[in-house]
């Protein structure tokens, strides 16, 4: 993980760069194969023989993998996270080896506080940044059904729950954007510091 704050920043201009040229090439990859159009495209295999395992799949599944980005976006997530993340520890002066006490709610107040802001100034304050925190968790364990657990969590903070229990919370092109724009708020707070009301 970047261990400077160039560092970190230039590894989040890579990652918008691979969410966006992975798309286009989705996407083109996408319209070249349904233009392809056999008798049976189900019979049609594609296959990638690159590195040390061969990976089979027919056309039809080929394109259905394709069209769902949801594994994509949230892959961007993931990784903008945890360049938040590896960005407090610099910060808040804790080892890479060190766990962040408390979730983004507790360790994001104090990368806040070091330069005289509060979560109001963060797009879309608190609650949103606990949305994305819950939403990164779900990505990281394979689960997406909002639960119990994940509404006292907003409960706790005296916030309201985006989502209904039960639902599922599948990433998209929009939620992501959203998602780390919020992160990079938190971010660019974090390094600026505001000067205090005389």
């Amino acid at each position: 993980m970047a261990s400077s704050e160039n560092a970190i920043w230039e590894e989040w201009k890579k990652i918008t760069r691979f969410i966006e040229s992975s798309r286009i090439a989705f996407s083109r990859e996408s319209f070249l194969c349904s233009s392809f159009q056999p008798l049976d495209s189900s019979a049609v295999q594609i296959v990638a023989t690159e590195g040390p395992s061969t990976f089979k799949s027919t056309l039809d599944e080929h394109v259905r993998t394709l069209r769902d980005e949801s594994i994509l976006f949230s892959i961007g997530l993931l990784a903008s996270y945890a360049l938040t993340e590896s960005f407090s520890r610099i910060k808040l002066s804790i080892p890479e080896d060190a766990d962040l006490q408390g979730g983004i709610e507790a360790w994001g107040t104090r990368l806040l506080q070091r330069t005289n802001h509060d979560w109001t100034y963060v797009l879309d304050g608190l609650p949103g940044i606990i949305e994305v925190s819950i939403a990164r968790n779900y990505a990281a364990h394979g689960t997406s059904t909002v639960t119990q657990r994940t509404i006292n969590r907003f409960l706790t903070l005296g916030l309201q729950c985006p989502w209904p229990q039960g639902q599922s919370i599948r990433m998209d092109c929009a939620m992501l954007d959203t998602y780390r724009a919020r992160l990079r708020s938190l971010m660019r707070l974090g390094n600026n510091m505001r000067r205090k009301p005389k």
